[in-house]
């Protein structure tokens, strides 16, 4: 459970120093062991995902939802495009499967939610639903419930993920496959 939090923990807090220009993290978590639960919520006051986002060229984002939506896929970063130098060799270089690999584990049992400027994005088991907050938030929040009971199989579940993950932003990049980088691949136990 160690690892699988701290994966979790990590790919966020990363992107709120990466992406969000905030200066701090807000972040919160309750454990519930006799419902084989954990909650983890992370918020910064950045700029949000829509702005972040805008830094990409090749993007075209109308409206927050649309950047909710984007953050989710695979490959899609304001860091990693085409054209930009990327450090391949750098485990840490930004791959944009953080926010992907999360949001699908967290599905397997819990659920997802992420808010920026006036959409959230839950995401759990029944699938997917959009919410108008009725008012705009600067940042970005990331709350995540997971099934602990089905955490043990993590490193096998980054795998699928990961596969699935490259198969789609093969299909959405012509021009080109962007891969995870290493950190998004691995847990804190397979840097040693």
């Amino acid at each position: 459970m160690v690892d699988a939090l701290t994966f979790f923990i990590r790919e966020v807090i990363r992107n709120v120093f990466e992406h969000s220009r905030s200066e701090a993290v807000e972040y919160c978590a309750q454990y519930w062991p006799s419902y084989d639960s954990v909650e983890i919520f992370i918020s910064d006051n950045g700029i949000g995902l829509r702005k972040s986002l805008s830094m990409n060229p090749y993007l075209r984002i109308e409206n927050h939802s649309d950047a909710i939506r984007l953050s989710l896929t695979p490959s899609i970063s304001s860091k990693n495009y085409k054209g930009i130098k990327v450090d391949r060799n750098n485990p840490w270089h930004n791959s944009g499967f953080g926010l992907y690999m999360i949001s699908r584990i967290c599905k397997l049992g819990g659920s997802f939610l992420i808010c920026s400027g006036d959409h959230a994005i839950i995401l759990d088991k029944q699938g997917k639903q959009h919410l108008n907050t009725g008012h705009t938030f600067s940042g970005t929040i990331v709350s995540m419930i997971l099934d602990t009971s089905r955490l043990e199989a993590l490193s096998k579940m980054l795998a699928k993920f990961t596969r699935d993950g490259h198969r789609i932003a093969s299909e959405i990049k012509k021009n080109g496959v962007y891969t995870a980088s290493a950190a998004s691949q691995m847990l804190y136990r397979d840097f040693s």
